[in-house]
């Protein structure tokens, strides 16, 4: 048995149990990764995956329990690799980051010209995906850290780490009668057309879940994915929309007014994904307080190594100039 065969096991279940996807992905043959599967159930002399004919469909019961030594054993060779590069290369590697358009696009760029200016040497990745498959890019180390919206349920195989809390505001033309109201409330929202985050994202669920929750329906006209896309279409004027309030940027939102909506609806908590007892490179430690500066190096390989949350508390996000607040 080698890491090798333990290496290719964990790709052919993490790409759908496809031998031919597996291969890509480690730039090598079918027939290597198929001779290697079967050497290493002779080896355990157990079953580890489930055929019918020639393809793979499952994991068995056994195969389970290989597979989390497996991935546990992966981890820890990849540890024995990260202290090895500390001492051999403290300022140079690369690390690859898995986060939303969101955030990449408003959050992350003042920590990545930090991160740039401190490490020139590191290159740099940023993977955009959807907030649903973050955990599992993060577990099969596809990338070395995810952020994003906290998930509905833990992984099994992550530390899930709170960094903020982004407020919400409403966004609307200049003129909008929305802006002029003395008091923003759901009722006076749901007068007007509006355009939301698509309900499978955490936005456009805690969006609908507070008009929800007040018994109040809402006129959603749209819904899209994409901050930049819903403000394009309420500069447009074919509604207002409730986005987080650090979408709003006043140098390039000129033709928008935001107006503080956070007495209306609860907070996105961004949070941080990293592998359970996974040793973290210094540079990748400093990435993660360039963005949330309360998670010192020490906190976090003290949550790492305990697989325990840091009680500590969860700041807002810095509010964005040129957002109207409520009196």
């Amino acid at each position: 048995m080698n890491l090798r065969q333990l290496r290719y096991l964990c790709q052919v279940i993490d790409s759908g149990f496809s031998i031919t996807e597996a291969a890509r992905k480690l730039c090598t043959s079918q027939p290597g990764i198929s001779k290697q599967l079967a050497v290493l159930e002779r080896q355990l002399n157990v079953d580890i995956l489930v055929r019918r004919g020639n393809r793979i469909v499952g994991v068995t019961e056994p195969g389970k329990a290989v597979l989390q030594v497996a991935r546990r054993m992966l981890t820890d060779a990849d540890n024995l690799q990260h202290i090895s590069d500390k001492f051999g290369m403290q300022d140079s590697g690369q690390l690859i980051v898995g986060t939303t358009h969101t955030m990449a696009r408003y959050i992350l760029p003042e920590v990545i010209r930090r991160f740039m200016e401190r490490y020139p040497k590191v290159q740099l990745v940023i993977r955009q995906d959807s907030e649903g498959r973050m955990a599992d890019l993060v577990s099969a180390g596809q990338v070395d850290i995810g952020i994003t919206a906290a998930p509905r349920e833990p992984h099994p195989d992550l530390l899930t780490v709170p960094c903020y809390k982004l407020q919400r505001s409403v966004f609307a033309p200049p003129q909008h009668p929305v802006l002029r109201l003395r008091k923003l409330t759901l009722r006076e929202l749901a007068r007007y057309p509006i355009i939301i985050l698509d309900a499978s994202s955490t936005g456009g669920r805690i969006v609908l879940g507070a008009f929800a929750a007040a018994g109040i329906k809402p006129n959603v006209v749209m819904s899209a994915i994409d901050p930049d896309v819903i403000k394009y279409y309420v500069e447009f004027n074919l509604g207002i929309a409730i986005l987080p309030t650090a979408t709003f940027d006043p140098q390039r939102d000129k033709h928008l007014r935001a107006r503080d909506a956070q007495h209306l609806f609860e907070p996105t908590l961004v949070c941080l994904q990293i592998k359970r007892e996974h040793y973290l490179l210094q540079y990748v430690a400093n990435f993660i307080q360039f963005l949330a500066p309360q998670l010192t190096p020490p906190i976090l390989n003290e949550s790492i190594v305990t697989g325990s949350i840091p009680k500590l508390p969860i700041p807002e996000y810095p509010p964005v100039s040129g957002a109207v607040k409520n009196s």
